[in-house]
């Protein structure tokens, strides 16, 4: 009932919304009658009332589908019919709406998410689980309620006071516990002895809906379909990567985007100057970088650190905690190298917008994997692993630094996360990892 009336109310504000963006505009009564029920209609089967699992991104790439739809639909129907009177008013709601229908969405699901949250059991307790767990605490807008895990074997990596059940007694716990929905989580080590065929019969009538992770690795997942090809599951995966006409349109973006970067630059250097320069350094820091096909190019950053850096880090190097700690991040916390003007620029991630000179030049992309020196290379990658990594440009941000940052220390998740982009890289997904690291700057997480 609550989430009826929560759909009901999503429609009614929606509808006032565009009453009032007609009257602005003193759009008459038939064209406004008209194009709402084609609007309402679009939303509807789209799933826009329906405040479904989504996180914020799909939500997003929903509305500008639909509003694209829309746009089209009623500018080819204003033409043949009403001789083109109403182009502006519907270019203008249609981008609005956008931006409306996400915040109003993200509003509802936020504000009533204990009437609209599924209760879910989790199968399985290793690292597949614990990192479905961990996306749900990042998401809330996905408005999942894990009531629990089900035990498998002996190995689990979630808490053990959040087991909750052996699958042998998952049928009592979901009839005891209202679960709208079950995921299965499970490592193909688990699968050999609990098979998905298995779970689909133990548990087909007794939940609504029944979900697979499937363990791939991450490695193909955002470009991948699924087809029923005659009884048998296929999914295909395609490398967008090597696509000539999209990586044309990824650099037409790069320039386009990098022009607002350089703007916000020369307003940075007006208002940094003399307190980066204090120390007699130059304003300017490059250094040497690993970028496309392992060519190295400088990097642009602001000077972070003070003029005799250098002779500091040897001096700190003699200390055996200091080496290892430098040479597993190439980086330390609380470093003492740093400038109080470097620390604040750090932390806020300014200091990175001369890179937008880079992206210019052609050296470095919006998005991309991490770029590292050469030393990263040699210890942690290797020229086979490094080859597969920079067959593209390196980003100002990418999904390491969107997903963390600093605060992923470990080389072989970052390896993952950028041989994950590279396979599943498409316009949209740089869009959202974009958009991510916007939200995780203004927060100032993982900085340092």
């Amino acid at each position: 009932m609550a989430r009826f009336f929560l759909k009901t109310l999503l429609i009614t504000v929606q509808l006032l919304c565009y009453f009032f963006i007609s009257y602005i505009f003193k759009l008459e009564n038939k064209y406004l009658i008209y194009s709402f029920l084609i609007y309402f209609v679009l939303n509807f089967f789209k799933g826009t009332y329906f405040l479904n699992n989504n996180l914020i991104w799909e939500d997003l790439k929903k509305q500008l589908e639909i509003h694209s739809e829309f746009f089209t639909i009623i500018i080819i129907t204003d033409f043949v019919f009403f001789e083109f009177k109403h182009v502006w008013f519907f270019l203008f709601l249609s981008v609005t709406f956008i931006f409306f229908n996400i915040f109003l969405i993200n509003f509802v699901k936020n504000h009533f998410w204990k009437h609209l949250n599924k209760k879910i059991l989790v199968i399985g307790t290793g690292n597949i689980a614990k990192q479905f767990s961990k996306l749900i605490k990042i998401h809330h807008s996905s408005m999942y309620d894990i009531l629990g895990f089900v035990y498998i074997n002996d190995d689990h990596e979630v808490p053990e006071e959040q087991i909750v059940c052996k699958y042998e007694d998952i049928l009592d716990f979901i009839k005891n516990h209202s679960i709208d929905q079950v995921i299965v989580a499970l490592p193909d080590t688990d699968l050999k002895n609990l098979n998905w065929r298995k779970i689909g019969n133990d548990l087909d009538g007794h939940v609504k809906t029944l979900k697979f992770i499937p363990d791939n690795n991450g490695i193909f997942n955002l470009n991948s379909q699924i087809q029923d090809y005659d009884g048998l599951l296929l999914i295909t995966a395609t490398q967008q990567i090597h696509s000539k006409f999209r990586n044309i349109i990824k650099r037409i973006m790069d320039i386009l985007l990098s022009f607002g970067g350089i703007f916000i630059l020369g307003i940075l250097i007006l208002l940094f100057f003399k307190r980066i320069k204090k120390d007699g350094g130059p304003i300017f820091f490059k250094h040497s970088r690993i970028g496309k096909d392992l060519k190295e190019f400088k990097i642009y950053k602001f000077r972070t650190m003070y003029v005799d850096a250098e002779e500091r880090l040897q001096e700190m190097l003699r200390d055996e905690e200091k080496r290892k700690e430098y040479y597993n991040n190439f980086k330390l916390k609380d470093d003492p190298r740093i400038t109080p003007i470097g620390k604040f620029l750090r932390e806020s991630s300014l200091d990175e917008f001369p890179q937008f000179i880079n992206v210019l030049k052609g050296e470095m992309s919006l998005v991309g994997p991490r770029p590292i020196v050469k030393k990263e290379l040699e210890l942690h990658y290797g020229n086979e692993i490094g080859k597969k990594v920079f067959q593209i440009k390196p980003g100002i941000t990418g999904m390491w630094q969107s997903h963390g940052r600093s605060d992923v220390e470990d080389y072989r998740e970052r390896i993952a996360s950028d041989l994950y982009y590279i396979r599943n890289w498409s316009l949209w997904l740089d869009i959202v990892l974009l958009l991510q690291t916007i939200k995780y700057v203004l927060n100032r997480k993982g900085a340092y």
